[in-house]
C-alpha cells in the first residue's frame, strides 16, 4: 500500500497530462526539417486544437473575409498540432529572406486591427466576448496576437450556463522564420481565469523557440530547399500561368464576376482541392492558374511506410476506395440549365509509375451537352492528378483545363504536364 502511495505522488508531482510548456532546446532547428523532428515527439494525436494556424489575413473570431490578401506560396512549411497545455496548432514557415517575412507579418497586423471589438460567434453558437489586437514581442520575435476572452455557448442556451474562454492566435517572424499559431482555454462555469491569457503566451513562446531566428534565407543544402528550387517556372505548364491568388493581393471569387475562382480550381469550386498539408511533415505547395488550373504539393516524410500513408490518403478515402467525385455533391462548376445535363467521364483511379516515382493517377471530365471544341472551361474541362512516391517523399499534382468535345487528349497533355513536373524533382528525391 506504501509503495502504491509512492508512486502516486511521484506522478502527481512528475504531471501526468501534457507538459504546460516544451523543454528549451540546446540548439534552436535551422529549417523545417529540423523543426519537424524537434517537435513530432510531443505530437497531439487524435484531435485538432482550436483554432488553427492556417490563415495569417484571418485572424478574426468567426468570421472569413473572402477580399482579404492572400498569402505568398512555395516556400517550405511545416503544420504541428503540439501536446501542450494548452494544445497549440502551430505553423512554420521559412520565407525566401527577412525582408518577406517582415512584410508578411506587417500585412496581417494590419489586417488584424479590424478583430479588435465585440467578438461574434461561430455558426450555431451564442457568445459573450471581447477581442483585443495587440503587438507581441518576446525573445526577438515580433508580430502581433489577437486574443478573445468571454463567455460562449449554444444559441439555445441560457446564457447563466456560457463556459468562459479564452482563444489566442500569434503571427509572428524572426528572421526568415513566420509563425501562425493558435491555442484555446475553457472553462467549465463562471468567468475566463485573469491569468489564462498569460498562460496561453508563455507556452507560445516555448513553441517559437524551436526555431533558430538566426536564420535569414533557407539553406541551400536543406532538402526543401532544393525541393522548392525544382518545382518548374509556371509558364511550363502553359501559356498565362500565374500563381493564384495572387500573394498580398485581394483574392477574386468566380461568384463575384471579378477573376478566377478562389479555390484555384477551374470546376467544382473548392470541392476539387482534396489536398492538405500533412502533419508534422515538412511541405512545400503552389497553386497556379491561367490557361489550365495546376496544384503541386510535395512532402517528406520521416520514412517510407508513412510516405506510402500520405501519398494514398490524397486519392482514398479512410476506407480505402477511391475518393468521391469531387463534383459529384453539386451541380457542375460551368454554365448548365436544369433541362441538359452535363455530360461526364466518371471518375477513375489507377495505378501509375513514371521512372522511380510509383503510385496513382486520378481522371475525370465533364462538359455541358452543347459544348464545341471551341469551348472553354466554363463548359468543359478535364481533371489529371497523380498521387505518388519516391523514397520518403510524396507528390500530389493536380492539373484541370478545357477538354472541348474528347477528353481523352486533354487527359494526355495533362499527365504528360505533370510527368514533366516530376522529372525535375527526381534528381532531388
Amino acid at each position: 500500500m506504501r509503495r502504491i502511495l509512492v508512486i502516486v505522488v511521484l506522478l502527481v508531482l512528475a504531471g501526468c497530462g501534457s507538459p504546460v510548456e516544451l523543454p528549451g532546446f540546446p540548439e534552436p532547428a535551422r529549417s523545417v526539417e529540423e523543426v519537424a523532428r524537434r517537435l513530432r515527439p510531443f505530437e497531439l494525436r487524435g484531435e485538432h486544437p482550436y483554432p488553427a494556424a492556417g490563415d495569417v489575413f484571418q485572424l478574426c473570431q468567426g468570421t472569413f473575409d473572402p477580399r482579404a490578401p492572400a498569402e505568398p506560396q512555395g516556400f517550405p512549411v511545416l503544420v504541428a498540432h503540439l501536446k501542450t497545455d494548452p494544445p497549440v496548432h502551430a505553423r512554420f514557415m521559412l520565407m525566401p529572406g527577412t525582408e518577406q517575412a517582415a512584410r508578411l507579418v506587417a500585412q496581417a497586423a494590419q489586417a488584424a486591427r479590424g478583430c479588435a471589438g465585440p467578438a461574434s460567434g461561430t455558426l450555431g453558437e451564442g457568445m459573450d466576448a471581447e477581442t483585443t489586437v495587440s503587438a507581441f514581442g518576446r525573445d526577438g520575435w515580433s508580430g502581433t496576437q489577437v486574443i478573445t476572452s468571454g463567455r460562449a455557448g449554444s444559441d439555445t442556451d441560457d446564457p447563466f450556463f456560457y463556459k468562459p474562454f479564452t482563444t489566442g492566435q500569434l503571427v509572428v517572424n524572426k528572421g526568415a522564420w513566420v509563425v501562425d499559431l493558435g491555442w484555446n482555454i475553457r472553462g467549465g462555469f463562471g468567468s475566463p481565469g485573469a491569468d489564462w491569457a498569460e498562460t496561453g503566451l508563455k507556452v507560445s513562446e516555448s513553441v517559437l523557440a524551436v526555431a533558430d531566428g538566426a536564420v535569414t534565407a533557407p539553406r541551400a543544402q536543406d532538402l526543401m530547399t532544393r525541393l522548392v528550387d525544382a518545382l518548374p517556372d509556371p509558364g511550363a505548364y502553359g501559356e498565362r500561368l500565374k500563381v493564384w491568388p495572387r500573394p498580398f493581393e485581394p483574392r477574386q471569387s468566380r461568384e463575384q464576376g471579378d477573376g478566377p475562382p478562389m479555390s484555384n480550381d477551374l470546376s467544382c469550386g473548392a470541392l476539387s482541392s482534396r489536398e492538405h498539408l500533412p502533419e508534422f511533415l515538412p511541405s512545400v505547395e503552389r497553386s497556379l492558374l491561367g490557361e489550365v488550373a495546376v496544384h503541386e504539393l510535395v512532402s517528406v516524410a520521416g520514412d517510407e511506410q508513412q510516405a506510402e500513408q500520405v501519398r494514398r490518403a490524397w486519392l482514398h478515402d479512410q476506407a480505402g476506395s477511391p475518393a468521391p467525385d469531387p463534383c459529384g455533391y453539386s451541380d457542375p462548376g460551368f454554365a448548365h440549365s436544369d433541362e441538359t445535363e452535363a455530360k461526364r467521364v466518371a471518375p477513375s483511379v489507377t495505378a501509375f509509375r513514371h521512372g522511380e516515382w510509383a503510385g496513382e493517377v486520378e481522371r475525370f471530365a465533364a462538359r455541358h451537352p452543347k459544348a464545341t471544341a471551341a469551348s472553354g472551361y466554363r463548359d468543359s474541362y478535364a481533371h489529371v492528378a497523380v498521387a505518388v512516391r519516391k523514397g520518403a517523399i510524396a507528390v500530389y499534382l493536380r492539373w484541370q483545363g478545357p477538354a472541348g468535345v474528347d477528353p481523352e487528349p486533354v487527359f494526355e497533355r495533362g499527365e504528360s504536364a505533370l510527368k514533366r513536373t516530376l522529372d525535375r524533382l527526381a534528381p532531388v528525391a
